[in-house]
């Protein structure tokens, strides 16, 4: 018997949807950002396969999120959205409390793979509860705090797994499945499905201007988790290289996090960058200059550089590209899933171009990453000039 799945007149709860978006990222910044540290350090994984591991988790997000439109409707015949979401968080919850059981590496392909298939099918509903009902100013205020929220529980969390990483580091992912139990109790605030998103009123509030700063944003953010996807891997290696301790390691790392808060927290409060070309160029090149500093690093001062540079493009890159997408696509499941299988196909090549590279570089030297460098340059050079066309085309 087909369920009745009627969208509801008001807004979702923001603060529900915020504290439920607070306690899952914690899961998916393990999931992108601490697992190569747990893998490396606890499971013994070299640079290889961490580009593997990665490689599986990007190949699944980017699959599961292309399809979470479609499954979305598919599954509405039986159960609400709301329902889905439970499913999904009590799924990750459960298959990362492997640890608890088993010590083999295998633990870290399975959780890593079910969390990155899942968490790909959750956010782009999340993301409808969050926009659908709301307009305008509105619709930029939920959006800004939401990003500040996830971005906030990404960064924390890699600095509160790092006194796991010398002796207990398989126990960050049972910490990832208990932050997802608990994101399943805000649901009791949910409704059924998001609200009704009034296509006249939002079209009102989407000047046309918006599409083609659409497109030039949809060529940065796979760009940009290319960048994070080659990087994430083998950051681990990059601060052994220059004698960091593994204790400050993922604090380290987190410090790119905290710079993508705080330019995101900014751009939450300024509307100025709404409809200008501008901002995009900036993410663009703040980014590039931040990965340059990153693998040409000799030193930490050079690396924390980097880091910034590199977290002040990304949360530009990501805020722009969260916003047109919601905005032009009338906080459709499909639009939040178009957003997140970028994100996804981004995680994949980045990996892919890790593990074609790595295997010119010298283990144990300073030229390891020269190769990967260089193909990471050559593409980014690839995705600039795609930019500038959209770009012109719009003059």
């Amino acid at each position: 018997m087909k369920l009745k799945t009627d969208k509801h007149k008001t807004a979702s709860s923001l603060l529900a949807t915020l504290s439920l978006t607070a306690f899952a990222s914690i899961g998916t910044s393990v999931v992108w950002n601490g697992l190569p540290f747990i893998a490396k350090q606890y499971y013994g994984f070299n640079e290889s396969q961490n580009f593997s591991l990665f490689l599986l988790i990007g190949f699944l997000y980017i699959v599961c999120a292309f399809a979470s439109g479609k499954l979305t409707a598919f599954v509405n015949s039986v159960c609400s959205s709301r329902t889905i979401l439970a499913v999904l968080l009590v799924m990750q919850g459960t298959v990362c409390s492997l640890p608890l059981l088993f010590e083999s590496a295998w633990v870290v392909w399975v959780a890593g793979g079910v969390a990155g298939g899942c968490s790909a099918w959750l956010w782009p509903l999340v993301e409808s509860y969050l926009v659908a009902g709301r307009h305008g100013k509105t619709m930029r205020s939920a959006i800004g705090y939401w990003n500040t929220v996830w971005m906030v529980s990404v960064a924390v969390a890699m600095v509160a797994i790092a006194p796991l990483m010398e002796s207990h580091a398989s126990m960050a992912i049972v910490g990832l499945g208990f932050a997802n139990l608990v994101a399943v109790v805000p649901l009791y605030w949910f409704e059924r499905e998001p609200a009704a998103h009034d296509e006249s009123e939002a079209r009102e509030h989407v000047p046309d201007g918006y599409k083609p700063l659409l497109a030039g944003a949809r060529i940065l953010l796979p760009l940009s988790y290319i960048f994070n996807g080659v990087l994430a891997p083998v950051i681990p290696f990059v601060l052994s290289r220059i004698n960091v301790e593994v204790l400050m390691q993922t604090p380290i790392t987190a410090i790119w996090m905290f710079a993508r808060v705080t330019v995101v927290c900014i751009m939450s409060w300024i509307p100025y960058w709404h409809g200008r070309w501008s901002v995009l160029w900036g993410g663009m090149i703040a980014m590039s200059l931040g990965l340059v500093a990153i693998f040409a690093a000799s030193s930490l001062m050079m690396l924390v550089l980097g880091l910034i540079f590199f977290g002040v493009g990304m949360g530009v890159t990501y805020y722009v590209a969260i916003y047109y997408a919601l905005a032009v696509g009338r906080a459709e499941v499909e639009a939040g899933g178009t957003h997140e299988a970028l994100i996804g196909g981004g995680y994949m090549v980045g990996p892919i171009i890790g593990l074609g590279t790595l295997q010119f570089g010298t283990d144990g030297s300073e030229n390891t990453f020269y190769p990967l460098a260089i193909s990471v340059f050559a593409l980014m050079a690839v995705g600039i000039f795609s930019f500038v066309i959209i770009w012109k085309k719009d003059r």
